[in-house]
């Protein structure tokens, strides 16, 4: 229960007020900081942000403060007034997204490079990846063949995958001949029509993903760390060596 509570957007002393003033009914200040254990210089100010959010009532009896829990059900009119405050804020970022587009592009050069780390930082490459890639248009991949066995980076790049093969997008692939069997398995041409996969002797801890004007270099470690190039002359000059070694690669 408290963390749907604290899903919907409530703190935990404001969880802790709402269910003790939910146990105790119509109650004063006194009995929800002993019932919450929420300190009594805190209570006033968690009570009138639960009024704000419209689950909680305050009125005045003999000059003294009470408060009670208003019906559960508020919790509903409560979600559905944050989402229509969300859809709001999504039509105004809508609007201004074209001024802030050509700002930030503004300042582009020719050539950027950015350098991520960890899984986040991965996926913001992939994402945006699938996202500019059109269908027919090619990924070219030469792949790492030492520290990428964690359970969690074979998942997230079987994910980006599918994505490129429910878009379309084609994917040539060359991966160590040590790992032959488990990519041949892994990549089926059944399960992923649009990728085609060969093999080299060279080994690396470092893939390279090269697709229009970039450049995504990944190094497996404890880290994973990945710099990611905007710069056609580079994306050009890795796709002149990848057919080099695609020319050599064995089926």
């Amino acid at each position: 229960m408290k963390e749907a509570l604290k899903g919907i957007g409530l703190t935990d002393s404001e969880i802790k007020v709402y269910l003790a003033l939910l146990d105790l009914g119509d109650s004063t200040r006194g009995d929800i900081v002993n019932k919450s254990g929420v300190s009594g210089s805190k209570v006033y100010d968690l009570l009138e942000k639960l009024q704000e959010k419209g689950l909680v009532s305050i009125y005045l009896q003999d000059n003294i403060k009470h408060f009670k829990p208003v019906n559960p059900e508020q919790i509903l009119n409560y979600l559905s007034d944050k989402k229509e405050e969300v859809i709001h804020m999504e039509d105004e970022v809508k609007s201004i997204l074209p001024q802030l587009l050509a700002q930030f592009n503004a300042h582009k050069g020719e050539q950027e490079v950015e350098l991520l780390t960890g899984l986040k930082g991965m996926e913001i490459i992939f994402r945006e990846q699938v996202e500019i890639l059109k269908k027919g248009e090619i990924c070219y991949v030469i792949g790492g063949t030492r520290g990428i066995q964690e359970e969690a980076i074979t998942a997230f790049f079987q994910k980006i995958h599918l994505l490129r093969e429910k878009k379309g997008i084609k994917t040539k692939m060359l991966y160590n001949l040590i790992q032959k069997e488990n990519i041949s398995q892994a990549f089926s041409k059944k399960l992923y029509p649009h990728t085609e996969t060969r093999y080299i002797s060279t080994t690396s801890p470092v893939a390279i993903n090269v697709y229009k004007d970039r450049t995504a270099i990944l190094v497996f470690g404890k880290t994973t760390t990945a710099i990611h190039i905007k710069s056609q002359d580079i994306a050009d000059s890795f796709i002149e060596y990848f057919d080099l070694l695609w020319k050599f690669s064995k089926k």
